[in-house]
């Protein structure tokens, strides 16, 4: 699909998804304007990278016009970054739940609702299949993307004519996933019809058509993109 000329801007872009948005949209002809926290990105041409602390109130309105201002125009928005910090609900803190919404829940908003000001085509928040169904340790976790989920419907109404959309990831692999934690890779392929993980690229591919033309009567809905894990527990 062509992005040649389009501009967009991806939150978390120094994580494995992050990365391989940069990546793809670079090559297909876009300007990408990276926010990064503690990470870092090679400098590349039709990059521009900009550090920004998504833990602090209104950093999500500024990070829009900051990237509005060096591109020139943002045509698509991917809130990609996320807090998934295992938190025990019995023992955690405010602190850590409050942190946890302000970077899932509160900053996709208010990015939200600054690109609904900037002439943005269409946001894609990325959702988790925790969502649905959280395993021991991050029911806070899902649900700040239970909630997300929900803010992808309210705010296609509240914006339309842009387009808000979700994306719901189950298991994303990365290099050595397999060594490092084999009893969850086992259990989520025993869990799945397709029995196997997806690739950053994969996530990629799909996150090309939801943004393109060719899906340009979808707003609201939020895609789940599991291996067909669906409403399974794992």
């Amino acid at each position: 699909m062509n992005f040649a000329g389009k501009s967009l801007l991806v939150t978390g872009a120094s994580g494995l998804i992050g990365a391989a948005y940069v990546k793809r949209f670079l090559e297909l002809g876009a300007t990408v304007c990276a926010q990064v926290n503690t990470g870092s990105i090679a400098a590349q041409d039709n990059l521009q990278v900009i550090a920004a602390d998504l833990s602090v109130a209104g950093s999500g309105k500024s990070l829009v016009q900051e990237a509005l201002a060096r591109a020139g125009k943002l045509d698509y928005v991917i809130n990609n970054a996320a807090n998934q910090a295992v938190l025990d609900p019995a023992k955690a803190t405010r602190d850590e739940i409050e942190l946890m919404m302000r970077i899932n829940v509160d900053a996709p908003k208010e990015i939200i609702d600054e690109s609904a000001k900037s002439g943005v085509q269409v946001v894609l928040n990325i959702s988790s299949v925790e969502a649905l169904n959280p395993r021991a340790g991050h029911e806070i976790y899902g649900a700040s993307k239970a909630a997300l989920d929900v803010l992808t419907r309210s705010a296609s109404l509240a914006h339309a004519p842009m387009r808000v959309l979700g994306l719901r990831l189950g298991l994303i692999g990365r290099d050595g996933i397999d060594q490092a934690w084999p009893e969850g890779v086992a259990a989520w392929k025993a869990a799945t019809p397709l029995a196997r993980y997806a690739t950053a690229e994969e996530v990629v591919g799909v996150t090309e058509f939801l943004l393109s033309d060719a899906n340009s009567w979808a707003t609201g809905s939020t895609y789940d993109f599991d291996g067909g894990l669906g409403s399974q527990s794992w």
